[in-house]
C-alpha cells in the first residue's frame, strides 16, 4: 500500500501559496498531473505537451508537500535529462534539493549494486563493459572453447558479434537463449548448445574480472529485489515517490522495476506509447499500453494541448497516429497560431529532392529562419547521400546526428582503458586494450598477462614493483610500469589522463594516428578539463559509461553553439526535439517503411508520426517515382502512411 503523508498548518499554507501558483503556470491536464495524489498515476503526454515542465512541476509539488527529497526517485534515459530536470527543480524551488536520486535507470542501478555488489558476487569497484568491452571478454571466451568451434561458428560469433547481440536480447527481453534463437534466429539452432555455454562461461568470467555489461545493471537489480525481500523493502520504505520519464521506451526488465517499486511506492510514470520506436533496443511497449491493467486504480491523466505546432500540423498527425489500434488513445488539440498546410512534394527522382529542399530550405532562410531552426529528416542514413552533395555543393553548412561519437574514438577508449584498470585492476577488456599497444606484446603476451594479473592480490602493486614481467617485450613492459606507477600516485582525474599521456601514450599516440595526432591530443585536453566536474573516478568513469551523449567529436556546444548549421539526423536521433521547418525525406514503399521495418507496422507508423510531429511551422514530405539507388532503374510509389491521409490535409506540390 503506497504511503500518504501529513502537512503542519504552516506547510498547508505555503502548499495552498504553491498551488496558486500553478493554476497561473500550468494548464488543467499539467496542473491535475503535478498535484494528483493517487498512488499510481501514467501520464499519457502527447509531442510538445509539456510533459517534462509537468514532471518536474511534480517533484517540486511532493516537496512543497513535505515529501524529503531523500524519497524521492526521479528516473530519465539520459543523465543530461536529469541534469535538466534538476536545474529546472531548482529554479522552481528556489533551492537545490539535497539527496534526491535522479538518474537513468542503468545509473540508479549501478549505484544499487555498488551497496550490494558482494551479493553478486563482486566488489564494490567492479568495472562496467560497455559493447565492445563484451566483445573483448566474449572472444576471449571463444577462444577457451575454439576446439569446439567450425569456421562458420568462429565468422558468426567472433568476428561478427553475433554471440553479444543474442545474449543480450535475451536478457533485455526476459526470454531463454533457446527462445530468442527460435524465434528470431531458427537458422542458427545448430548452434544454441554452444551459444548457452558461452553465455555461462561470460557470466563466470565477468565475476572473476569483477565486471558488470550494461545489461547487468537492470537484469541483476531486478535479481537483487526478487532474491533479497529484506533489500527490496529498504528500497520501497525509502523512495515513497518514484518518477519515471519516457516510459514507453523501458524494456520488460524496467517494466517489472517499476511495477515492484509500485507495490509499496507511490508511483508516477509519464511518456506516450505513441512514440514508442525503440522496439530495435528492446523497447516493451506492453509496459505503458498495459500499465493501467496492472495497476487498475491508477489515475490516467492526458496531456493533449500541443505547444509546439499549428492547428494544420497536428490535424494531419492524429489522424497519421489514429490508425494504429495497439494504443492508449488520445487527440492532440494545438495552441498555436492557424499556419500553411503540410506540404507533399511529388519528385522524379533523387536528384530532384535533393534539388527541392536545398532550395526551399535557402527560401525559409530568406524569409528569416536560421538554419538551427529546420531540419532533415531520414528513416536510414543512406537516403540523405545525394542531399548532402547537394548541400555541400551550395555551401550550406550543417552538421550530422548519428555521427560516431566522441567516446567511440580509439584514442579516448585508449586513455580511458589505462583509468578504468587503475580503478579496478582486474578489468580484463582494459588490458586487452592497453597492454597490445606496447612493442613486444602481441596475444599470447597479453595473455600470460593477464592470467598473472588474475591471480594477484594486488595487480598494480605487483606490476609496479616488478613481480608480474614477461618474458618479451621488456621495452614495451617497461613503458607500462612507468605509467602504473604515475597514474598510482595521482589524486585528481585530470592529472592522471596527463600522466598516461607523459609516461609513454603521447608516443603511441603520434605513431598510431600521424595525420591528426594534434587533433587527437585536443580531444584528450578536453577530456581532462571535463573531469574536473567530478570528485573522483568512480563517479566519473560511471558517467561516461552510462551516458552516450556527453560528447560528439563534430559538436561541441561550448565551442559552436552560437554558429548556424542545418541539422541532418535519422528519425531516431531527432526524438525529443523540435524545428521550425522540418523535411521528410524518401517517403516511398520500402524506404518508408524499410524493406525490414514492415514486420511491425505500427511502429513504423509511430516512428512516422514522431518525424511530422518535430514540425511547429513548415512540414515537407517528399516522396519520389523513380529509384536509382538498387543499383537499377525502378519505379516507385508513396509510402504506405502518405496514402492513408485524406488529401484535404495537405498541400500536393507537383514538381516540374
Amino acid at each position: 500500500m503506497a504511503r500518504k503523508y501529513q502537512l503542519s498548518n504552516v506547510e498547508s499554507e505555503e502548499y495552498s501559496s504553491w498551488l496558486l501558483k500553478l493554476e497561473k503556470e500550468l494548464n488543467e491536464s499539467q496542473f491535475n498531473f503535478a498535484t494528483n495524489e493517487a498512488a499510481a498515476i501514467i501520464g499519457l503526454a502527447g509531442p510538445g505537451s509539456g510533459k517534462t515542465r509537468a514532471l518536474v512541476y511534480r517533484a517540486a509539488s511532493l516537496i512543497k508537500k513535505g515529501v524529503s527529497p531523500d524519497n524521492v526517485l526521479l528516473m530519465t534515459f539520459t543523465n543530461k535529462a536529469a541534469e535538466v530536470m534538476k536545474l529546472r527543480l531548482k529554479r522552481f524551488l528556489g533551492y537545490q534539493p539535497e539527496n534526491m536520486w535522479a538518474g537513468t535507470f542503468h545509473s540508479i542501478g549501478a549505484r544499487i549494486l555498488r551497496s550490494h555488489a558482494q551479493l553478486m558476487g563482486r566488489n564494490s569497484n567492479f568495472s562496467i563493459l560497455d559493447e565492445d568491452d563484451r566483445s573483448v571478454v566474449l572472444k576471449h571466451v571463444f577462444d577457451q572453447i575454439k576446439k569446439d568451434l567450425s569456421p562458420e561458428a568462429q565468422k558468426l560469433f567472433v568476428k561478427r558479434g553475433f554471440a553479444g547481440k543474442v545474449i543480450s536480447q535475451s536478457r533485455n527481453s526476459g526470454q531463454s537463449l533457446n527462445e530468442v534463437i527460435d524465434l528470431y534466429y531458427e537458422q542458427y539452432r545448430e548452434f544454441s548448445e554452444l551459444l548457452q555455454r558461452a553465455s555461462e562461461e561470460y557470466e563466470e568470467r565477468k565475476k572473476e574480472i569483477n565486471a558488470f555489461d550494461f545489461d547487468d545493471l537492470l537484469v541483476r537489480w531486478l535479481e537483487l529485489f526478487k532474491n533479497y525481500p529484506e533489500i527490496r523493502e529498504m528500497y520501497q520504505r525509502r523512495f515513497s515517490h518514484v518518477l519515471v520519464d519516457e516510459f514507453q521506451d523501458t524494456n520488460i526488465i524496467q517494466g517489472k522495476i517499476i511495477d515492484i517499486m509500485a507495490e509499496k511506492s507511490n508511483v508516477c510514470v509519464v511518456g506516450d506509447d505513441a512514440q514508442s520506436i525503440y522496439a530495435f533496443r528492446f523497447a516493451e511497449i506492453g509496459n505503458i499500453v498495459q500499465f493501467p491493467k496492472r495497476h487498475p486504480d491508477c489515475k490516467i491523466i492526458k496531456m493533449e494541448e500541443n505547444y509546439r505546432s499549428t492547428p494544420e500540423i497536428v490535424d494531419m498527425i492524429n489522424h497519421v497516429i489514429s490508425i494504429n489500434e495497439g494504443q492508449l488513445p488520445k487527440k492532440l488539440v494545438s495552441l498555436k497560431s492557424s499556419g500553411e498546410k503540410p506540404w507533399v512534394v511529388s519528385a522524379r527522382d533523387v536528384y530532384e529532392e535533393a534539388a527541392f529542399v536545398t532550395q526551399r530550405i535557402q527560401e525559409l532562410y530568406q524569409k528569416g529562419l536560421k538554419l538551427r531552426d529546420i531540419a532533415v529528416l531520414y528513416r536510414s542514413s543512406y537516403l540523405s547521400q545525394e542531399l548532402e552533395l547537394e548541400i555541400i555543393k551550395r555551401r550550406i553548412p550543417y552538421r550530422t546526428f548519428g555521427g560516431l561519437k566522441f567516446m567511440q574514438k580509439a584514442h579516448i577508449k585508449d586513455v580511458l582503458a589505462w583509468m578504468k584498470v587503475l580503478y579496478n585492476s582486474y578489468d580484463e577488456a582494459s588490458w586487452r586494450r592497453v597492454i597490445p599497444l606496447h612493442p613486444g606484446l602481441g596475444k599470447a603476451a597479453t595473455d600470460k598477462i593477464i592470467a598473472e594479473i588474475l591471480k594477484s592480490q594486488e595487480p598494480l602493486n605487483d606490476i609496479a614493483n616488478g613481480k608480474i614481467m614477461p618474458s618479451r617485450g621488456k621495452q614495451g613492459w617497461e613503458t607500462i610500469q612507468n605509467t602504473v606507477i604515475s597514474i598510482m600516485n595521482k589524486e585528481h582525474i585530470d592529472a592522471i589522463i596527463y600522466a598516461i599521456l607523459e609516461s609513454g601514450y603521447h608516443e603511441i599516440m603520434s605513431k598510431n594516428f600521424p595525420d591528426n595526432w594534434e587533433e587527437r591530443l585536443h580531444s584528450l585536453e578536453r577530456l581532462a578539463s571535463y573531469s574536473e566536474k567530478y570528485q573522483d573516478l568512480e563517479t566519473f568513469l560511471e558517467a561516461l559509461s552510462l551516458e552516450e551523449t556527453l560528447f560528439y567529436e563534430s559538436e561541441d556546444e561550448g565551442e559552436k553553439g552560437d554558429r548556424d548549421f542545418l541539422t541532418l539526423s535519422t528519425i531516431h536521433s531527432s526524438k525529443g526535439k523540435e524545428w521550425d521547418a522540418v523535411f521528410l525525406l524518401a517517403a516511398n514503399e520500402g524506404q518508408f517503411p524499410s524493406g525490414w521495418g514492415e514486420v511491425n507496422m505500427e511502429e513504423e507508423r509511430r516512428l512516422f508520426y514522431v518525424a511530422t510531429s518535430r514540425a511547429a511551422k513548415y512540414l515537407h514530405i517528399i516522396t519520389y517515382t523513380n529509384d536509382y539507388r538498387q543499383g537499377t532503374f525502378f519505379v516507385t510509389r508513396p509510402s504506405v502512411f502518405l496514402r492513408e491521409i485524406p488529401s484535404e490535409k495537405y498541400e500536393l506540390i507537383q514538381l516540374e
